[in-house]
């Protein structure tokens, strides 16, 4: 009966064990549950700070870009408008140089035109002196 009582109480003893294995398991797991939750919860927060910064981020680069893109149109613009100003001074330049050279022709052949009537007379006068000798 010695034995019996040895084998009972050992047996009582390893479910005694097992329960108190079977507790520690169970307070493991939700202890391991309740860290896992946590962590999910630190790693949303974290994600919508992440998602923010990045939003906060895209915006001020929106911004930058807009504020260049102005800065460029209006540098475009302004290169366009002294291109602009200095075509027209130039078309103006050249108008008037070609005014300039149109008179200066005109003169020229009026001048041609006198030197060639003087010449023609002079000619004329010679041939008449030649025949009237």
């Amino acid at each position: 009966m010695g034995q019996e009582v040895n084998q009972h109480t050992i047996l009582q003893a390893i479910l005694e064990l097992s329960t108190q294995m079977q507790i520690m398991k169970s307070d493991l797991q939700h202890q391991i549950e309740a860290v896992e939750v946590r962590l999910v919860k630190k790693i949303d927060a974290v994600e919508r700070r992440l998602e923010e910064k990045i939003d906060a981020v895209e915006r001020r680069l929106e911004e930058k870009i807009d504020a260049v893109e102005r800065r460029l149109e209006e540098k475009i613009d302004a290169v366009e408008t002294r291109l602009e100003e200095k075509t027209n001074l130039l078309q103006s330049r050249l108008d008037s140089v070609e005014q300039n050279l149109s008179q200066k022709i005109d003169s020229m052949d009026t001048k041609m035109e006198i030197l060639s009537l003087e010449l023609l007379d002079t000619k004329a006068d010679v041939r008449m002196l030649k025949r009237a000798k």
